[in-house]
């Protein structure tokens, strides 16, 4: 194995397609294979994979904890820093991955997630907004609000997703709550002189 056949069969996993799946398993790359088995919709078996190393390997520790989100039945939860490293990455990868079913699952728990990491709300707001998915990004920014009213960037994100809807009005409010809260917030500041 070279670096640059890691590095091909990488951009392609990152890419959304699985087909090297077999590399990394050939070549001991267990958390990528354990990934090309999720995105692929082999839970079973990206479970088996994320426990060879999840004692060892904080990322596969999260995978196997994710997976219970899927599943339903959630025993062990993930830790803040799990939550904050990898909710929004390995949401995206589900999104690209045309996992609806397994997304939903998983934001079906985001009490769960809000729970141990206070920002959940805003993490999978800013990964559906992203994903042109603007009202759910505004559902859970609305839950976050609930919690974090003094949070400038989750303002700043409210008024994306109401331009994204053509709220100008609600968009401007947004933006003057977030620089009321940090006044010199400058992707406020400029998206503000845009409007």
């Amino acid at each position: 194995m070279t670096v640059d056949s890691y590095k091909e069969a990488k951009e392609k996993f990152l890419s959304g397609d699985y087909s090297n799946s077999e590399f990394f398993l050939q070549n001991n790359f267990i958390l990528e294979y354990a990934y090309c088995k999720l995105l692929s919709g082999d839970t079973q078996g990206a479970k088996k994979e994320f426990a060879k190393i999840a004692k060892n390997d904080f990322r596969a520790d999260w995978g196997k904890k994710l997976i219970q989100f899927i599943e339903g039945y959630v025993t062990y939860t993930p830790s803040y820093f799990q939550i904050r490293d990898f909710l929004e990455i390995d949401l995206n990868l589900l999104l690209q991955a045309k996992r609806p079913d397994y997304i939903e699952s998983i934001i079906n728990g985001a009490d769960i997630f809000y729970s141990i990491n206070p920002e959940s709300y805003k993490f999978i707001s800013r990964v559906m907004f992203n994903n042109d998915f603007a009202d759910v990004a505004l559902y859970y920014l609305k839950k976050a609000k609930d919690k974090f009213y003094y949070d400038p960037e989750m303002h700043y994100m409210f008024a994306n997703c109401y331009i994204k809807q053509g709220e100008i009005s609600l968009a401007k409010e947004s933006l003057e709550t977030c620089l009321s809260i940090l006044p010199e917030y400058f992707p406020a500041k400029k998206l503000l002189g845009t409007l």
